[in-house]
């Protein structure tokens, strides 16, 4: 199995439309002729195309120098992850890409969906020493839906995907097609095209009426939103993909603030089940994030110290206490994703958006009022509640065993509070004040988090070192130092608290 980071840009095109002189372009040489190619490609997913609602697609492509099944996944910044397995006989997805995507399939059957035949003109844009440092693909598709709805479309396509190049490349290639007069494309991927998949519920951006929709349909649409974060997110993580852990951890705590909402706006006694196993979940994806941070933390902190302030093996033992630390963590979490358990979590979790989606609403079950007059009164108290807390974490000392559950405690209600911030002000250009010192809480809460357990690394490593007639004298200083920031940050947590309460008392 090879992953292959894919970073294009995509475009419509007419038929007929002559592509832009592209070596206007700085550092773009040549734009020089490679292949013809017919591919064919079978599209898989589930009936009610969970991967592509998801941002994934998953497909058996032939005809082309990477002939194989291709699993890609959403990353960051229109980027996407491609996962590849050899073709092999078999007409039904490898197991081992399947097994990528248990958690958006779950118990739905993948079936062949679309079939899309390309005929594609590659071309290859070189540098002055002949380097490629693009790849543009001048696409004719047709494709055909397999469903009751089956239909054919057809339709021209322009690809530019870096090779050797990077974004700012991209940029002025990008600005150098616009000027032609081709526009970004405007529908989803291939697939999604002749699926006529829409984007996720929530990131339509219909924002310039939310204050005006029913404060039900608003917080629908930032649930389903956060389950599709968890959902996009997981497979990262089953890669065991840089940073993913961290991304689930932050997609997690956003999908118990959405449901803890629910409870209010809706009155749903049923998500204390849900929250209590998200809050099963959150801990367990916590377990790698933290160690990771932790990991970064400590080398810069060794990085920052004199030479002669670091004695012995520190860097070296200090390294293998936290690999052996999260290969226990990852292990648990693999087999927490794997297991009924968390997907039982996910089939509830999409329940409470589909009965959320189907509540009748009328005279004899009115709305609860519009977004606009419901969810400042709950951001407020949600904020209200987040400053208690605060309160409650600055009475606690820095070497307060409570510390870490009074700081857990605390995130929490500051992530709900920003939470019902965003969609009580989702109308607005920007992040209110308010928004702002929430994220500025969450920021420092994140870090003091992470203080606290690199204090509890270096305690753990400096008792090992102790055992093995090592010197323990650095370990002792940067606990020290680890200590003396826990107290600085509760400081300015406190700090941060009072604005807080000036700026929601006007």
């Amino acid at each position: 199995m090879r992953t292959h980071l894919e970073i294009e840009a995509k475009y419509d095109l007419a038929d007929g439309q002559a592509l832009p002189d592209l070596t206007t372009v700085d550092g773009i040489d040549a734009v020089v002729a490679h292949s013809e190619l017919v591919l064919t490609a079978i599209y898989f997913d589930t009936l009610t195309h969970s991967l592509a609602t998801a941002g994934a697609t998953l497909r058996r492509r032939t005809g082309g120098t990477d002939d194989g099944w291709h699993l890609k996944l959403p990353l960051a910044d229109g980027e996407r992850l491609e996962v590849h397995r050899d073709l092999g006989r078999a007409q039904t997805p490898p197991p081992t890409l399947t097994a990528l995507v248990r958690a958006i399939v779950r118990s739905d059957k993948l079936e062949a969906v679309a079939t899309l035949v390309n005929r594609r003109t590659v071309l290859h844009l070189l540098g002055s020493d002949g380097t490629v440092l693009a790849e543009l693909a001048d696409d004719s598709v047709t494709g055909e839906r397999h469903d009751v709805q089956a239909a054919t479309l057809t339709w021209r396509e322009l690809e530019i995907e870096l090779v050797d190049g990077d974004r700012a490349l991209l940029a002025d290639l990008d600005a150098a097609v616009r000027a032609g007069g081709i526009r970004p494309a405007g529908g989803p991927s291939k697939a999604g095209r002749v699926l006529g998949s829409a984007p996720p519920v929530g990131r339509s951006g219909r924002s310039g009426t939310r204050r005006k929709r029913p404060v039900e349909e608003v917080h629908l649409a930032g649930l389903r939103s956060a389950v599709q974060d968890v959902l996009s997110v997981d497979p990262l993580l089953r890669l065991d993909r840089p940073g993913a852990a961290s991304l689930l951890h932050a997609s997690v705590r956003r999908l118990r603030a959405a449901v803890a909402l629910q409870a209010q706006v809706a009155g749903d006694e049923a998500t204390a089940s849900i929250r209590t196993e998200l809050a099963w979940l959150e801990s367990l994806v916590a377990g790698v994030h933290g160690v990771e941070a932790a990991r970064t933390r400590v080398r810069e902190a060794l990085a920052g110290q004199p030479k002669e302030l670091v004695l012995g093996p520190v860097g070296r033992r200090a390294d293998r206490e936290l690999a052996a630390t999260r290969r226990t963590a990852l292990a648990l979490v693999r087999e927490a994703l794997d297991s009924p358990r968390y997907l039982d979590l996910l089939e509830a979790v999409s329940g409470l958006t589909m009965a959320a989606a189907t509540e009748p609403t009328g005279p004899t079950v009115p709305s609860l009022g519009r977004a606009g007059d419901v969810l400042p009164d709950l951001a407020d108290w949600a904020v209200r509640r987040a400053e208690r807390r605060l309160a409650e974490l600055g009475r606690v000392g820095s070497s307060d065993d409570a510390l870490a559950s009074q700081v857990r405690g605390a995130h929490r209600a500051v992530e709900r509070a920003l939470y019902a911030e965003g969609l009580s002000t989702g109308d607005g250009p920007g992040p209110g004040r308010m928004a702002v010192m929430l994220e500025g809480t969450d920021i420092l809460l994140t870090e003091l988090d992470v203080c606290i357990q690199v204090r509890d690394v270096l305690r753990s490593a400096a008792v090992a070192a102790h055992g093995a007639g090592e010197n323990g004298f650095t370990f002792g200083l940067l606990h020290g130092l680890e200590q003396m920031h826990i107290t600085v940050l509760l400081r300015r947590l406190d700090k941060l608290r009072k604005q807080m309460r000036r700026l929601r008392k006007g």
